[in-house]
């Protein structure tokens, strides 16, 4: 036997101890934990709530959505919406409403809203007024930049006679 298997050696300084395990387990799981924290807080921020209370009756208006479709489609109008940076932080908004025979509708009631498609709670309504036989225009004070839906309705005595959605993006 050799001197050096008889004698046990002293324990080493930089070895992996039971404190260096549970640091490392504790240290990956406290990352885990926190992260997971972030993003769970981070989505109920941002969570806007149901888009549609009851999705069986929303499946019961798709057939008069259809019909209404249709009806829009066979008077044949013709409706141009857009929308423009002005200044920093504002838009103008332009719809030009025409009939099947490219003749200008005067007189309409147009309503129009900026949509944000990922949030409801951020939609803008736009008032505009009629510059022109068939022209209509408005302008919004603040828009942030980013995607929007410029949706345009135009009323009538039962309610909305014509609808058109554009989407848009604004820098």
């Amino acid at each position: 036997m050799t001197a050096s298997a008889s004698h046990p050696r002293p324990p080493s300084k930089t070895g992996l101890t039971g404190r260096k395990v549970f640091a490392i387990f504790a240290a990956f799981f406290g990352t885990i934990a926190s992260a997971d924290a972030f993003l769970v807080t981070s989505a109920f921020r941002t969570w806007s709530g149901l888009e549609e209370p009851s999705p069986y009756r929303a499946s019961q208006r798709y057939n008069a959505e259809l019909e209404r479709a249709r009806a829009q489609s066979a008077r044949g109008w013709v409706l141009d919406g857009s929308i423009a940076r002005e200044g920093r932080t504002g838009a103008a908004v332009n719809v030009s409403l025409r009939g099947a025979d490219a003749t200008p509708l005067a007189g309409r009631i147009v309503r129009v809203r900026l949509e944000r498609p990922t949030d409801k709670r951020a939609d803008l309504a736009v008032a505009v007024a009629e510059t022109a036989p068939g022209l209509h225009a408005g302008h919004v004070p603040v828009v942030p930049a980013g995607q929007w839906e410029l949706v345009v309705d135009v009323l009538d005595d039962d309610g909305v006679a014509f609808r058109r959605k554009h989407r848009v993006i604004l820098d």
